[in-house]
């Protein structure tokens, strides 16, 4: 191998054509030899069969007789003519293997009765074995009267004939291949030359180029490139035109990268959002532009080497799993960061794959919407606000019924009190459990207002789905059933947690109870075909997603209606009983935890809301 790399390029192109060339050469008669020798065999191996069966259909009747003069006859008959060559020996034998006629003349080898004794006679088959010294097919054929095996004909086929006409083609192709081999020698070098000739000129302009020196061609050369360009030259000559073609354009490339990577710098640095370079796989900050340092309060040295998990709540896995591999594309939305002195802000994070310093690294770009999200919180609590207030009846109602069971306890013990009666124990113990117990109720009303009245943050934490709808059931639960109104819930018991906030999914469901609550009154006022209304909450999962559904038999919602009820301030609600914030609120709440909400409706017999969330299967986690 050291002595092969020693070699020019010249002296490399001939040897290699050459070595080629007997490679191929070689590999061609070997497997020429291969098929020769299978057809020749395949051949002798049938033709021996039809002389035996030839035999073997005159002997039958001499078999039967014992007649060894006429099975002589045969057998030497077998071998007259080309035959020859081929029949190194014939025996007819009967059904025992005793030989009744042979064509031997100078006795029997040492192994042929044995030999003869051993084959399966009932059947044609042929086996390759050595008989007094030869190399043979031993071939043996049945002879048959009627459905009976009366003996056998056994033949001997001599391989030397096939590999004498083995030998005689050998000796053609092996004069063959020489004058292929001798042709080829000179072709070979004179092709040799004429490829190294000009790629010696291209190795000269490559040194120059790997140095950095895209001046190297000169204008004579650009012109004669021009001049050639339709002349019917071999490929060596138009690599040669193509390489000093090449070679201009790379140098235009190279001025238009330089003035590329300056403009990627202006940009970087004045972008107006936060920029971020990550290594891929540690997310370790390589660069940062300005606004980012701004964004987070951070000098670019303490930002350098940081990792990205460390800035937000951002988790390793979920961001590699929503990484993309092609354009770019929002991976989070309304994610937390940290600043330096512990101030909180909200972002959407947009993120592309690219090169940077030789490294595959991800460009982040995040865009500051804390602002947003307050607005955003800010209008989720004024609709809880006002749900609330639409609840205030139901609310005053909820809460006087224990109120007026203390009070009745109260007003028994002051009369039997004022009257000096002694009261029975069991009574008296019976009252104040009632007292107790309907305090009890009363703190737990005023808890769920609290609960679920107070601001809801952005954080997400392991839920059960089910445990939400309970909770609003117990807030509303009773005021739907007062207004005429069923409702019942379907819950699926075994549906995973979700990764969500349990205050903004009661939201949710809150919303979606109250729309379908008017939409049944509506149709009760209005169409009068119904005596009772009835809202069905169920849960359902599979192994991916979790998601609920609140059904109700009310007005429906117009087809031409369906494309705008998630459109803010869309609302079919008379003036000051609605703005059309209740779905797009739902819709953003939905979205903000990777789910999907969707709606089918007929019009005049009721309406379905679905919405479905990937369903957590890791450890309870807070984020």
């Amino acid at each position: 191998m050291n002595f092969f790399n020693k070699l020019s390029l010249k002296n490399k192109i001939f040897i290699s054509s050459l070595g080629f060339i007997l490679l191929v050469s070689t590999l061609i008669a070997l497997f020429t030899r291969s098929l020769l020798i299978t057809g020749l065999t395949n051949e002798l191996k049938k033709r021996g069969i039809g002389i035996a069966q030839g035999i073997a259909d005159g002997s039958r009747v001499y078999i039967l007789t014992k007649d060894r003069a006429e099975l002589t006859a045969l057998a030497y008959d077998a071998r007259l003519g080309n035959r020859k060559n081929i029949v190194k020996y014939l025996i007819i034998s009967d059904k025992q293997g005793n030989i009744l006629a042979h064509t031997f003349t100078t006795g029997f080898p040492l192994n042929i009765k044995e030999i003869v004794k051993e084959q399966d006679y009932k059947k044609v088959n042929i086996k390759s074995i050595d008989v007094g010294g030869h190399s043979v097919f031993h071939v043996v054929v049945p002879v048959k009267e009627g459905i009976y095996t009366i003996g056998s004909v056994q033949v001997g086929l001599d391989k030397k004939h096939i590999e004498k006409l083995i030998s005689d083609l050998r000796l053609v192709f092996l004069s063959f291949l020489s004058m292929v081999t001798i042709i080829f020698f000179f072709l070979s070098h004179r092709l040799a030359l004429r490829i190294t000739k000009p790629v010696s000129s291209l190795i000269r302009y490559t040194d120059q180029i790997t140095k950095g020196n895209f001046n190297i061609i000169s204008k004579d050369d650009l012109d004669r490139q021009t001049s050639d360009t339709g002349a019917k030259d071999d490929e060596i000559a138009r690599l040669t035109n193509a390489f000093i073609k090449m070679t201009s354009r790379l140098k235009q490339s190279t001025d238009r990268l330089k003035k590329s990577q300056k403009k990627y710098r202006s940009l970087f640095k004045s972008g107006p959002n936060p920029i971020l370079v990550v290594r891929k796989k540690s997310f370790e900050i390589l660069d940062a532009n300005p606004n980012a340092m701004e964004l987070f309060g951070y000098d670019r040295q303490a930002l350098l080497g940081m990792s990205l998990l460390s800035l937000g709540n951002l988790d390793d896995k979920e961001f590699s799993h929503h990484y993309p591999e092609g354009e770019t594309s929002v991976i989070s939305s309304k994610v937390k960061f940290y600043k330096k002195d512990g101030g909180l802000v909200f972002v959407n994070i947009h993120a592309t794959p690219s090169e940077y310093r030789d490294e595959d690294v991800i460009i982040v770009a995040a865009t500051d919407i804390t602002e947003l999200v307050e607005k955003d919180s800010q209008l989720i609590q004024a609709s809880k606000m006002t749900n609330i207030e639409k609840m205030s009846a139901g609310i005053a109602h909820e809460i006087n019924q224990p109120l007026n069971t203390i009070k009745m306890g109260c007003e028994y013990l002051c009369m039997m009190s004022e009257r000096k009666k002694k009261i029975n124990e069991d009574d008296f113990k019976m009252v104040l459990e009632q007292i107790s117990n309907q305090v009890s109720r009363a703190a737990e009303i005023v808890g769920r207002l609290k609960t679920f009245s107070r601001k809801a943050d952005f954080s997400r934490e392991v839920i059960n789905i089910n445990d939400c709808i309970r909770s609003v059931n117990k807030i509303i639960g009773r005021q739907i059933t007062l207004q005429n109104i069923d409702l019942v819930l379907d819950l699926n018991e075994f549906v995973p947690p979700v990764l969500a906030h349990n205050n903004r999914v009661e939201q949710v469901i809150f919303n979606l109870v109250t729309n379908a609550r008017d939409a049944i009154n509506e149709r009760i006022e209005t169409s009068r075909d119904i005596e009772k209304g009835m809202i069905t909450i169920s849960t359902f999962s599979d192994t991916l997603n979790v998601g609920a559904a609140v059904s109700d038999n009310g007005t429906g919602i117009e087809p031409d209606r369906m494309k705008s009820i998630f459109e803010s301030f869309y609302t079919t609600k008379k003036m000051g009983e609605g703005l059309g914030l209740g779905l797009p609120i739902i819709q953003g709440i939905v979205r903000d935890y990777y789910g999907t909400i969707s709606v089918e409706s007929r019009p005049g017999r009721g309406t379905s809301f679905r919405i479905v969330f990937p369903a957590h299967l890791k450890e309870n986690t807070k984020i």
